[in-house]
């Protein structure tokens, strides 16, 4: 390696990285925007190269860190679409609309996201982000719409 960076996206699923300029590296030491010199796709995701990084020791105090795309080189939404970051802070009702609490957070399990929601009780519901129980998002509303029964 010649001072690449190998990436792993939160989503492999997801959109193709391949075009991206500029990215925030999140370490311990801080946050640091890097310019991305090029990005290519490889098994498993991507190799990226940044300005600066010339030689495999420099590239190596990167490992482990969280690399983060400015939401301004996101690709803009298709309707029905949302970004993961978006759910936080949103109220979650049932499709009877019965308040189930609050979105405090999401997690990625491996195979999807899934959405962590409080209630008033400090109950705790996880709620898989997926169309099976997702019915509607609504970020800019802040309200999420799910099919869920707590009896099942």
């Amino acid at each position: 390696m010649t001072g690449e960076l190998s990436l792993r996206p939160y989503n492999p699923q997801g959109r193709s990285l391949a075009g991206l300029r500029k990215v925030i590296v999140v370490r311990a030491s801080g946050r640091q925007e890097h310019q991305v010199t090029a990005c290519r796709a490889v098994e498993g995701g991507y190799l990226l190269r940044l300005a600066g990084v010339a030689d495999r020791e420099t590239a190596a105090t990167f490992t482990l860190a969280e690399v983060r795309v400015l939401r301004t080189a996101l690709p803009p939404l298709e309707p029905g679409e949302y970004y993961v970051e978006d759910v936080p802070g949103c109220a979650v009702e049932d499709e009877a609309g019965r308040a189930l609490g609050v979105a405090v957070g999401t997690f990625w399990n491996g195979a999807h996201d899934v959405l962590t929601v409080a209630d008033a009780e400090g109950g705790e519901r996880l709620i898989p982000l997926v169309p099976d129980f997702v019915l509607t998002v609504d970020a800019r509303g802040r309200k999420i719409r799910v099919r869920w029964d707590d009896d099942v």
